[in-house]
């Protein structure tokens, strides 16, 4: 699934730069357009200490499940088993590590790169897929966290609203916000996430 993934996304990368090169007033501005919808969900969790990692869950649009559910459903009954995700998992891991799992933090502005993930599930229910996972960190009380969940080619579109940040074990003082990241820019600079800023 993911391979074909990567192929999609570069067929789109090639497929606009050869339209701005070709069509005179065609910016990549005007062409961005993702091809896969997810609904992000982070919690914060706290320890003692501080920080100790983020729970992440996303849900794909309708369109998006179908069609990925199509790679993971193995014997084609139209479900998603435990045993036919413990197939794929760890294929689907590596490649998300690749992306950085489209989860990208920033400690008192220091970009921190998670280097893997825990709790791995993904879950096909009323039509739609969910994946779900645990990202370990360890940030001592008194930072600053900014954590935006994109895909830089922008070809999945995460949607993160402040009802889908938590803060489970919330330590006295602690507060969030959403931001804008110019910081984090992506799609040649051209697009501004969102993220989710919390202080401890």
């Amino acid at each position: 699934m993911f391979r074909r993934l990567k192929l999609h996304m570069r067929f789109w990368s090639v497929l606009l730069a050869c339209a701005c090169l070709v069509l005179p007033g065609v910016v990549p501005k005007a062409a961005a357009h993702p091809h896969v919808f997810v609904d992000a969900t982070v919690d914060f969790v706290f320890g003692e200490d501080g920080l100790a990692g983020l729970n992440v869950r996303w849900t794909f649009d309708a369109m998006a499940s179908t069609q990925y559910l199509m790679d993971l459903d193995v014997n084609g009954d139209g479900k998603l088993t435990a045993e036919e995700w413990a197939t794929q998992r760890d294929d689907i891991a590596v490649f998300l590590a690749e992306e950085r799992f489209f989860t990208h933090v920033a400690v008192n502005g220091q970009p921190v790169f998670i280097p893997a993930i825990r709790d791995f599930v993904a879950t096909f229910e009323n039509g739609q897929l969910e994946y779900s996972f645990h990202a370990p960190l360890s940030v001592p009380n008194g930072a600053d966290v900014l954590v935006a969940v994109f895909d830089p080619s922008y070809y999945t579109d995460f949607q993160v609203s402040e009802e889908n940040i938590r803060l489970s074990g919330r330590p006295d003082g602690a507060s969030f916000s959403l931001v804008d990241a110019p910081d984090l820019a992506f799609y040649d600079g051209q697009i501004i996430p969102l993220a989710a800023k919390v202080q401890f």
